[in-house]
């Protein structure tokens, strides 16, 4: 559990996630549903600044959950927007962080294990370059699986989705404000 994660608990900024929650909760749902095409763009990440565009089309259809694959993890994770942080929570409404995303990618039949690190050790390494929508970010405090404390969602445009720390709610945050140092893609088993 990271000390130093900023704190957005601002009213203002408050609001603008659960809306924000909302309508990314919704066009996830219209993803599942198989009605995606009825949303022109819906999945379209935001530029990132760090994305690899030259990267060859094999890196984004690697054999893994896949982009798509992995919306409805992604869908999940944002329709919680705004739960409380709870220290080994995993639902329904209350989460630590890694019980958020052991959670949010069961909906995309991705199944991870409960605790940080071991759900790093459960992915295919990415570069910060390569990542994309649905990957997973994480902290570590020496550079390696053991050092592991944090984990969120990669959303794109360098924002991602995590469950802080007790005393905030599950948020939308940017590598500006608290960059993660190790990446990595589910896999669907």
């Amino acid at each position: 559990m990271p000390d130093r994660i900023p704190d957005d608990d601002h009213p203002s900024h408050q609001g603008r996630c659960t809306l924000r929650g909302a309508l990314v909760a919704v066009v996830g749902a219209a993803v599942i549903v198989g009605t995606a095409a009825a949303v022109p763009g819906a999945l379209a990440d935001p530029p990132d600044p760090a994305a690899n565009e030259d990267a060859p089309a094999e890196a984004v259809a690697d054999g893994g959950a896949g982009a798509r694959g992995l919306e409805p993890a992604v869908a999940f994770a944002m329709g919680h927007v705004g739960d409380a942080y709870a220290l080994g929570g995993d639902g329904p409404h209350h989460w630590d962080c890694s019980g958020l995303v052991q959670q949010a990618y069961r909906r995309a039949g991705v199944r991870l294990p409960r605790i940080a690190a071991d759900q790093y050790r459960a992915t295919s390494r990415v570069s910060r370059k390569a990542l994309r929508r649905g990957d997973l970010v994480f902290w570590s405090s020496d550079g390696r699986a053991s050092g592991i404390h944090h984990v969120g969602v990669y959303l794109g445009g360098g924002r991602y989705i995590e469950a802080a720390r007790p005393g905030t709610k599950v948020r939308i945050s940017a590598f500006s404000r608290y960059s993660p140092n190790l990446y990595g893609r589910p896999v669907a088993r």
